[in-house]
């Protein structure tokens, strides 16, 4: 998936940041002694670091031009 807009960009990594914290914080979701709930706060934790991350590079480099 590529994301073109670095607006979306942010948008996108602050919602995930939100989720994860939010599915950390009050749900616990456990299947067959794997917990889940802390599975998916990771994945969108990381998601969110990416795309932040990916958003800063791209601002960096637009105001280089």
């Amino acid at each position: 998936m590529l994301i073109k807009n670095a607006n979306t960009l942010l948008a996108v990594g602050t919602i995930s940041l939100s989720l994860g914290i939010l599915i950390g914080r009050f749900l616990h979701i456990e299947y067959a002694g794997f917990s889940v709930s802390d599975f998916v706060e990771g994945m969108l934790i990381g998601v969110s670091l990416v795309l932040n991350l990916t958003y800063l590079i791209r601002l960096r480099l637009n105001k280089r031009d």
